[in-house]
């Protein structure tokens, strides 16, 4: 068998959440889809040694002892689609309802409350292998992921650069070597390119006036991996399980450049601590889109400076909780059914 090449690498992970944490989906609930970079992902079997033990009569160590697996951070980098935006906002945001029929299924999230949703953050499986089957050079199932954060980054850029997300998840240990869910067929995607941007903050529409440059918005959930271990949190081959992942002190994230020109008013904003909505949407059609708003927004820094020879100003956005509709919305429509629903 020939030596393998990173492009031979398969992915495919849950659209459906698992019903819990150590309960796998099938491959019914998976998708296909392309991502940006080979980023194979690897379970990591810590060990502990007696090295610090007295009685040994020196210092060294005589014996290893199994103590847990990690798995992630892990990244996922793909081209902006319609299908990955509406998981990315439901998995990371915590918060997810389904209405519509095909072709336009409509996923309204937000971030989850924890009286009423808890910190519990929903569940995934993660699969990768090369040469999935008897010649297969790995073959991973990873059980119990959660999704830690997400970016969406939009640029002064043609064609598909134009528009990406950059996620990241962190899993329980939980693994199923070789796995037992076959790569299912490549999902068809909605790519939502820079170009479709329609983008107003605080009263400010940057498309009409011609002068946005670069955006990026995004989640982030801050999991702290270590609060998954407690007593009868379960076990792999001896080593310790996280029989929990959870949100920690959750970030939003709102920032970007633009063309400064005479009647620039981003600095005013910033001195007079002005609020306001932010509103982003990105289009494939009328069926393939989404809208995220961010409920009350102001400036945390402005800095001006030049980006391809042009004066630009670069903006920190501070989102901030406004009590009647909280942080985030977004509302993402995909002709793909059962994102982040449960299984059947």
């Amino acid at each position: 068998m020939s030596a393998a090449r990173p492009p031979e690498l398969g992915v495919a992970w849950g659209f459906k959440k698992q019903s819990a944490i150590g309960t796998p989906a099938v491959a019914a609930e998976c998708w296909t889809l392309n991502k940006i970079g080979a980023g194979i992902v690897n379970p990591e079997m810590v060990t502990e040694d007696d090295a610090g033990e007295i009685g040994k009569g020196h210092e060294f160590a005589t014996a290893t002892y199994k103590s847990h697996i990690n798995v992630g951070p892990a990244p996922i980098e793909k081209y902006l689609s319609s299908e990955i935006m509406a998981w990315a906002a439901a998995f990371g945001l915590g918060s997810v309802a389904k209405t519509g029929t095909t072709p336009n299924f409509t996923y309204t999230c937000a971030e989850a409350a924890p009286v009423t949703d808890g910190i519990e953050l929903p569940y995934f499986t993660y699969v990768q292998a090369i040469r999935q089957g008897a010649s297969d050079l790995f073959d991973h199932a990873f059980i119990g992921c959660a999704l830690d954060s997400f970016l969406v980054s939009v640029n002064s850029a043609p064609g598909r650069q134009s528009s990406r997300i950059a996620m990241n998840w962190v899993g329980s240990g939980k693994f199923v070597e070789p796995g037992t869910i076959t790569l299912p067929a490549k999902t068809t995607e909605h790519e939502m390119p820079g170009a479709s941007l329609a983008l107003t903050i605080i009263g400010v529409d940057y498309v009409t006036a011609k002068n946005i440059v670069s955006l990026e918005w995004g989640w982030q959930n801050n999991i702290d991996p270590t609060k998954g271990f407690y007593p009868g949190s379960g076990t792999q081959s001896g080593y310790a399980l996280r029989g929990r992942l959870e949100m920690g002190t959750r970030v939003p994230i709102l920032r970007f450049v633009a063309r400064f020109e005479n009647g620039s008013a981003e600095v005013t904003k910033l001195i007079a601590g002005t609020t306001g909505t932010a509103v982003i949407t990105q289009t494939y059609d009328a069926n393939n889109t989404y809208t995220a708003t961010f409920n009350q927004v102001a400036f945390r820094a402005a800095l001006l400076g030049e980006t391809d020879n042009i004066v630009t100003i670069s903006v920190e956005a501070s989102p901030q909780y406004a009590s009647a509709t909280g942080v985030l919305d977004v509302v993402a429509k995909a002709a793909f059914d059962d994102i982040c629903q449960a299984p059947v």
